[in-house]
């Protein structure tokens, strides 16, 4: 059970980072580059979504 309670908790805090995450920097005053992303484990940048998704995917499971 505490494994399926982690991932659950690992996918929706993934959900808000993909969904939430640039509309709350905008509202706190923040400027977010449009087209750059950056992987919150090793800093990496990508310049598109599937990119960093498949980085993800591959280097940080």
């Amino acid at each position: 059970m505490p494994t399926a309670v982690r991932r659950t908790w690992r996918r929706l805090v993934h959900s808000y980072h993909r969904l939430c995450a640039r509309d709350d920097a905008v509202t706190h005053g923040f400027t977010v580059p449009t087209g750059v992303w950056s992987c919150d484990h090793c800093q990496e940048p990508h310049l598109e979504l599937s990119s960093l998704l498949h980085h993800l995917r591959t280097e940080h499971p």
